[in-house]
């Protein structure tokens, strides 16, 4: 944890400010990391991959999936053998599923969801059904559920479960299931942007009710000097290995006082060296 396995300087096609939102996958005998980066150029989030044969060692790949609204929160899984990746697209103001081509570098779209501007939208198939958590720009969270992944998605008629909160609404990681409960993990927007994440066990997740309870606060900002995740850390995924394993990736940050000047020109010649090229 001393150094981010992972970072903005890594990535080679596009000039990237940031790197977050990871998502695991395995495929074989290797495992795969999807990521936002925010391009410089563009301003836009888009979506990377690396590779990995242990889960340590990273090798930056190649951004998979652009568009022309802002793209983040890749959850990438599995269903009838297929790949399919549910990123935030809540700028298009649709939920957009996509299914890969070729993986894991080519995506295109599968089908719309659902209308609406909802922010990192989580998945989880539990006891035969679809069900989706996101959040919104007003720190609502709310609940869908289907009985097939394309849809029709109907909101829960508790719905939504939570309003106007910045510390638990909006989803801070993919959804996990463990002894038929599920855990959904939250991130944290106040007193800043990307704060801290918590958990939560769901209780209660049926058609009519929805009861859950908080765990514990599990990331947060070191608050060291010049440590990669000194004031907040917002996102965390994790993938199951056999013997009760798990690989975890988790995102962090440290706020920089730059000159706007200077930021503003980084960008201008990134968006220039980007027409060029």
């Amino acid at each position: 944890m001393e150094k981010p396995s992972l970072q903005a300087s890594d990535v080679t096609d596009v000039p990237a400010e940031f790197v977050a939102d990871p998502f695991i996958i395995q495929h074989g005998s290797e495992f795969f990391l999807f990521f936002e980066i925010l391009n410089k150029a563009s301003g836009q989030g888009e979506i990377g991959v690396a590779s990995s044969s242990d889960g340590v060692t990273w090798k930056y790949g190649q951004v998979v999936l652009r568009e022309k609204f802002h793209l983040s929160y890749p959850q990438v899984f599995i269903h009838n053998n297929k790949f399919y990746m549910l990123p935030e697209t809540a700028e298009s103001d649709r939920v957009i599923l996509y299914k890969a081509k070729n993986f894991p570098n080519e995506w295109e779209v599968a089908c719309e969801l659902m209308e609406g501007q909802y922010l990192d939208p989580s998945l989880v198939h539990i006891h035969d059904k679809w069900w989706m958590f996101a959040g919104t720009e007003t720190d609502s969270f709310h609940i869908f559920s289907s009985d097939q992944l394309e849809g029709p998605w109907l909101e829960h008629p508790q719905s939504p479960i939570i309003s106007g909160n910045d510390k638990i609404s909006r989803p801070g990681g993919r959804l996990i299931v463990s002894e038929g409960h599920v855990y959904r993990y939250t991130q944290a927007d106040y007193p800043h942007y990307g704060d801290s994440v918590r958990v939560f066990k769901v209780n209660t997740l049926t058609e009519e009710a929805y009861e859950e309870e908080e765990v514990s606060l599990i990331l947060s900002g070191s608050k060291k000097e010049n440590d990669w995740r000194k004031d907040g850390m917002h996102h965390i995924d994790q993938l199951q290995l056999k013997d009760n394993r798990w690989l975890v990736a988790v995102d962090g940050h440290t706020f920089k006082n730059v000159n706007y000047v200077l930021w503003k020109l980084d960008r201008m010649k990134s968006k220039l060296f980007s027409r060029v090229q």
